[in-house]
């Protein structure tokens, strides 16, 4: 058995202390009454959010291609509509900046237009959904952060092991630790990555999983806020239900 730890990584604080709506929730593309839905929210919620906030949908072949996909905005979600059936689907949604006032409370503004603004950050939650992935993946479009599969993890079942990679600009992140259940069970966590920004998981489901990484990048000389707060979701069913009953 895969051992795992429990601490929590400095990283992963910080966000934890920010306001649930602004670093600790996670973005990421699951089934919703047979559509591809885009999903805000931390642990089980499913929260409404303003469409606008999707900046970029990609859908990649099995051979790599990434082509846009549409994006069908709603009052308080979106639906995505891609061509065919895509190996996966590649997320951008920026939950803009967050202020804390010197009363401790939040607020969806940048720090330049907060009065009595304490510490701001801006949030983006990036996203890689595997669909109709087989065999050998394809190489994935640069994130600013992702959480990237070594190991094709649909048909395998909970209890595999399968080998991850988190990168940060592309280039390979060390000491960072993935939320192995961020839907039902966020305690759940990896191994720090290590110098190449690799860990080996076990798979926690059978059907959807969704995996999670924190990262925050410090802001120099910014009027609108202190930090960049990326969360990077890696999402997949793996073992596909039937859709014959």
């Amino acid at each position: 058995m895969l051992k795992q730890i429990l601490a929590v990584s400095g990283a992963l604080a910080l966000v934890l202390s920010l306001p649930l709506t602004a670093g600790a929730h996670g973005a990421w593309v699951a089934e919703r009454w047979g559509n591809l839905g885009v999903v805000y929210g931390h642990g089980a919620g499913d929260d409404p959010y303003d469409p606008a906030r999707i900046t970029q949908a990609l859908a990649i072949s099995e051979e790599g291609a990434a082509t846009p996909v549409e994006i069908d905005k709603r009052e308080k979600h979106a639906i995505l509509k891609p061509e065919g059936e895509p190996a996966a689907i590649l997320l951008t949604f920026d939950n803009g900046y967050w202020t804390e006032k010197t009363d401790g409370k939040w607020v969806n503004e940048a720090k330049d237009k907060v009065a009595d603004a304490k510490a701001a950050g801006h949030y983006i939650k990036n996203s890689l959904s595997l669909l109709h992935a087989h065999g050998a993946l394809p190489a994935f479009p640069k994130q600013d952060l992702q959480i990237v599969p070594l190991d094709n993890p649909i048909g395998r079942k909970a209890g595999d092991p399968i080998r991850l990679r988190v990168l940060h600009d592309g280039k390979p992140l060390a000491g960072a630790v993935v939320t192995l259940d961020y839907v039902n069970q966020a305690s759940l966590k990896s191994e720090p990555t290590d110098a190449d920004g690799e860990v080996v998981v076990a798979i926690r489901n059978d059907g959807l999983n969704v995996l999670a990484v924190d990262h925050s990048v410090p802001l120099e000389n910014d009027q609108k806020a202190d930090q960049i707060g990326y969360t990077a979701t890696l999402s997949f069913v793996a073992e596909a239900h039937s859709h014959d009953d």
